[in-house]
């Protein structure tokens, strides 16, 4: 079934499917340019996928034949994965920001030996106790989500503009769902692609991937970053899943709030407690009990309490205890 359509402001939307895939679909945005299209991101990797991509431009009267440049707003495979078909069905150029490349190529080398090996010891510093680990491993795939063929030749820069027919794609740099995520503004018609920083109902994923702290602050880039997109006072918002967003800025603000409310939460949490990362994710506020989360998901989970702990240590609000192993973290 083709799921593509003119939306208004000349932009097409395509509904990529996902097969065993929750989210079900991306969608993708398709633009003419001087050289043809430019798309907004690509898709799930898949003859699904590749079938909706194709078959909705059909129907929309353009080809893939036609696509001069793909924009990524990230390197999520549900954005990157169909582009190195895109690129051998038209010779266009693929564009990622810089700060996503290194993340792209480590996605894309597979997960081998090596791979799971620096997981599961990443993990026993967080302190996950052996039976999540073997859980881990046993429910981890040995695919990569997205091949090399797929790698973005070119980098996109704050503020740059992408050219379109008569009109420009604004790149905006919007850190936080990764250390690379893009929006991109089409002026002329106050629309912004958020991809999956600001989406109209499901909160974005914002993790921590190195244990027991990483340098970087995901959740203050997010943060930060949400403000910037309020402050543009955007008309429209255009999401990779669900529907439009009709305000932007006050979205943005709910997201805001919503992790404000966990930072709170999961303070109080501690307790008089001095805690693990693990088993900060544990005390973290979910949607379902921990126990009920499949192994990979805890994996995720994981990330996203790491980042909300490295936020009240920036905070000054937690600390680490000196000389523990794994690390453990208390109130201050």
């Amino acid at each position: 079934m083709v799921d593509a359509a003119a939306i208004g402001d000349g932009i097409f939307q395509i509904s990529v499917p996902m097969t065993h895939n929750p989210l079900g679909s991306t969608l993708v945005y398709a633009m003419e340019s001087p050289g043809g299209l430019i798309l907004v991101d690509a898709g799930w990797d898949g003859d699904e996928g590749w079938e909706g991509l194709t078959g909705g431009l059909e129907s929309v009267g353009h080809s893939i034949s036609e696509v001069e440049g793909v924009v990524l707003t990230h390197f999520h495979p549900d954005h990157t994965g169909l582009c190195g078909r895109v690129r051998e069905a038209s010779g266009a150029w693929i564009a990622m920001h810089e700060a996503d490349h290194d993340l792209f190529e480590k996605m894309s080398s597979g997960r081998d030996a090596e791979w799971m090996d620096y997981q599961l010891t990443n993990m026993a510093r967080a302190g996950a106790a052996q039976a999540d680990l073997d859980a881990f491993a046993g429910a981890a795939g040995g695919d990569a989500p997205v091949g090399p063929g797929s790698a973005p030749d070119r980098i996109l820069s704050d503020d740059e503009v992408i050219a379109l027919t008569g009109r420009g794609l604004r790149v905006v740099f919007t850190p936080g769902h990764t250390p690379g995520h893009a929006c991109f503004y089409l002026e002329d018609a106050d629309v912004m692609f958020t991809g999956d920083h600001v989406l109209q109902k499901t909160t974005p994923h914002v993790g921590n991937f190195v244990y027991p702290l990483e340098e970087r602050d995901a959740l203050a880039e997010f943060l930060d970053s949400l403000r910037r997109v309020q402050s543009m006072e955007v008309t429209r918002g255009l999401g990779a899943h669900g529907l439009p967003i009709d305000d932007v800025a006050g979205r943005a603000g709910e997201l805001i709030d919503h992790h404000e409310e966990r930072l709170t939460h999961l303070l109080d949490a501690f307790g008089d407690d001095q805690i693990t990362v693990w088993e900060v994710a544990q005390r973290m506020k979910w949607y379902r009990p921990w126990e009920n989360f499949h192994p990979m998901a805890k994996g995720m989970a994981l990330s996203e309490a790491a980042a909300h702990l490295r936020h009240l240590v920036a905070r000054e609000q937690v600390g680490q205890v000196p000389g523990t192993e794994p690390a453990v973290f208390a109130r201050r």
